[in-house]
């Protein structure tokens, strides 16, 4: 494409900025790929005009992308989805080749699976398979930052899978996310995909341990990994700083103990076979772990601040997992996953004083009231957000408990959030707790039910609490 063609389809789009003021390539990167996405957009309906009819709308403009270096120009494409890359190909002979070294390698095309029916599952598999398959062949880059898998597949699909774990490990991948969560139904009708001998095998050679050194983000969803596996990569991965591993069948134990650790998250989900987990990690910042009880061992994490605790570890009878209560003297944030099963919920005795967002989780399948969550914030002198995301099938129709639940001032708190509100009096009855003890709230943010007979009950009970508000505080409902 001629430069003169390049600046007709920039120019509706930069002229007033380029004409305002100078423009760093290197700083404004964001800006100038929306540019580059909408001119390979509009190349084919300019592509039959004149070059007579093309008229430089400022000199600013002249020859702009032609002038740019390919390696601003990849790092540019890479911020850009795969097909949107793909298309840039079309802007010149120069450009036909340039996406194939994009360094962001992102396959995830879960919103396709929204829609998808059990009779057209495996063509859309085969049809993703393809498609990843596609763009690998034809990617150049020796290296990525990102490489990442979200897709309905199963064990049947081991070869291609097993395939992009080498690829993603060989091109040094920064970040490697392998997600095959399903759409339809649990388990996988094949069987969850198992992380291979022949992958382990190659991690543990000379190149693979080379390859591997690059890996700061590691996540597996619905991926069979053991022990063995992953403490590999812990300990052989100088800068993974975030691990996550959810719904994996093979996994009984794990360590994730060393003082020269740089892992800073540690996420651990419906792993339902887990027995023990043991931490000692000095650098360790957030520890999310839901699942069944399980042994729980932890030590030496001076920095931690973001916990979330639920499954066979939550809040059930009024018990919290001791090792980590030992700790909450020095978290920030802390999510407790709440069944409610009895009519007053004990919590243990700790203090909090660091704390600053409080959430709660709340799920039952009968509930007469909601303020024996109340009793935690005591133990919250500086608590400035307060969070109840709210999972309950069915409310009681007396409410019961008001009578039992001290007053309690809570003079730091600022923001009240309800997450699934259906507008039930259980629900008012606490957020009118929280408006005569929390004396400088400024907020009050409510997300109501996606469930729409909830949704608009919600609304209809949103403008009841409107009118309740205290002074000063606003109310959000999104």
């Amino acid at each position: 494409m001629s430069s003169s063609k390049q600046q007709e389809i920039l120019a509706p789009i930069l002229p007033r900025v380029i004409g305002q003021r100078d423009i760093d390539i290197r700083e404004d990167t964001d800006f100038v790929t929306r540019a580059i996405l909408l001119s390979s957009e509009k190349l084919s309906d300019r592509a039959t005009m004149s070059s007579s009819n093309i008229r430089d709308k400022d000199e600013a403009l002249k020859d702009w992308v032609s002038r740019l270096p390919d390696d601003i120009l990849v790092n540019i494409i890479s911020r850009l989805t795969l097909k949107e890359a793909a298309r840039t190909s079309v802007l010149s002979s120069r450009w036909k080749y340039l996406w194939t070294y994009a360094s962001n390698l992102n396959f995830d095309a879960s919103k396709l699976l929204v829609n998808v029916y059990e009779e057209t599952l495996e063509e859309e598999r085969l049809r993703y398979m393809c498609w990843v398959n596609k763009v690998l062949e034809s990617h150049k880059g020796l290296s990525v930052n990102e490489f990442i898998i979200v897709f309905d597949l199963d064990d049947s699909h081991e070869s291609n899978i097993s395939h992009w774990v080498y690829t993603a490990i060989s091109k040094r991948a920064q970040k490697f996310e392998l997600n095959l969560f399903p759409a339809l139904c649990w388990p996988p009708a094949s069987g969850i995909y198992e992380f291979s001998q022949g992958c382990y095998d190659y991690l543990k050679s000379p190149c693979g341990l080379s390859s591997v050194k690059s890996l700061r983000f590691l996540y597996f969803d619905t991926v069979n990994v053991t022990e063995e596996i992953l403490e590999f990569f812990i300990n052989n991965c100088p800068n993974l700083d975030d691990l996550r591993v959810g719904r994996s069948d093979n996994l009984l134990r794990l360590k994730v103990v060393g003082s020269l650790l740089q892992l800073k998250c540690l996420h651990i989900d419906h792993c339902n076979n887990l027995e023990e987990l043991e931490i000692s990690c000095p650098s360790l910042l957030s520890f999310k772990y839901f699942g069944p009880e399980i042994k729980l061992h932890v030590k030496n994490v001076p920095q931690l601040v973001d916990v979330l605790i639920g499954g066979g570890h939550g809040i059930g009878k009024g018990k919290v997992i001791g090792p980590i209560v030992n700790y909450f003297p020095q978290l920030k944030t802390l999510e407790l996953h709440v069944e409610l099963n009895e009519e007053i919920l004990q919590f243990p005795e700790c203090d909090l004083p660091e704390l600053r967002h409080l959430m709660f989780m709340v799920s039952a399948l009968d509930c007469s009231s909601l303020l024996g969550l109340t009793c935690m914030m005591k133990s919250c002198p500086l608590l400035q957000k307060l969070t109840f995301k709210l999972e309950i099938f069915h409310y009681s129709a007396e409410i019961i408990m008001r009578h039992q639940i001290p007053k309690h001032s809570h003079q730091c708190l600022k923001v009240l959030e309800f997450v699934g509100f259906s507008g039930d009096p259980v629900e008012l009855e606490l957020a009118y707790y929280m408006f005569e003890n929390a004396t400088m709230l400024e907020e009050m943010i409510v997300e109501p039910s996606e469930y729409e007979p909830e949704a608009q009950a919600a609304r209809k009970s949103a403008k009841k609490l409107e009118k309740m508000l205290p002074p000063g505080v606003k109310l959000v409902f999104h």
